[in-house]
């Protein structure tokens, strides 16, 4: 079950990419309901639209990994309190627990290009564009969806590994050069949610492990954690059965 909603969001906006289902649908139902008025950004047309009348808000067509289109966004919109670099997809959606088809040699150029340009492109051209009027206002907050793939191994697909260790990175990075300028960059880092990157493969395959598969509402408070705690370059972590929390290195990385 969702928190208590408070209305914190109140007169904020808020940009969602990958709004149309999983993680940015619930982001953008949990922030409409704590009052703020969402664009949500996909290029599912169909799903994006359905998500945007349901919560009141705007739909746009966003492909991610086109820089042009990015400063469009910027261009055409009211500037966003709140930016959500949520857009991503898996190397392959049946491989978790499929020992005889790994997906790192079986992993052609044009599937590498395609996970690299959504999961790391999209979300550095997102950044890229919105952090100037960010910094003019002195105000403002980047959620980048990564993932707990991003601070643990993932064997069943490394090259989403990879691009989820790169996003924790630039969060680290990225807050620690933008805190000065009152603009915050957190990491969202759940373990596994019940969203459509997960296949029935890799539900089984997880079954069979004993790991939990989440509501995917839990993503809206992982966001809004993030949100009201406001730790520049923190990364928020949760697992099924377990609370909320900010994953803190050990030392002396801490």
């Amino acid at each position: 079950m969702s928190a208590q909603v408070t209305g914190q969001l109140t007169g904020q906006r808020a940009f969602i990419t990958g709004g149309a289902s999983g993680i940015g649908a619930e982001m953008a139902r949990r922030f409409t309901r704590e009052g703020a008025s969402v664009v949500i950004a996909d290029v599912n047309d169909t799903l994006g639209k359905a998500i945007a009348a349901e919560v009141g808000g705007e739909y746009v067509h966003l492909d991610v990994t086109d820089a042009t289109a990015w400063d469009k966004i910027i261009t055409t919109h009211k500037p966003f309190d709140i930016v959500c670099l949520n857009a991503g997809v898996a190397t392959k959606t049946d491989v978790f627990g499929a020992t005889v088809d790994y997906p790192f040699q079986h992993l052609d150029n044009d599937a590498y290009q395609h996970i690299m340009s959504i999961n790391v492109d999209g979300v550095v051209f997102g950044a890229r564009a919105v952090i100037p009027g960010m910094v003019d206002r002195k105000s403002g907050h980047i959620l980048v969806t990564a993932s707990l793939a991003g601070i643990v191994a993932i064997a069943a697909d490394p090259i989403y590994g990879l691009t989820k260790h790169a996003m924790v990175g630039l969060t680290k990075s990225l807050g620690a050069a933008l805190e000065p300028y009152g603009v915050c960059v957190s990491a969202l880092c759940p373990a596994f949610l019940d969203t459509p990157l997960l296949s029935d493969n890799t539900r089984k395959n997880l079954s069979l492990l004993g790991l939990g598969i989440m509501e995917v509402s839990i993503a809206g408070d992982l966001a809004m954690r993030a949100l009201t705690e406001r730790i520049s370059g923190a990364q928020w972590i949760v697992m099924d059965g377990q609370s909320i929390s900010q994953y803190i290195p050990a030392a002396p990385f801490a």
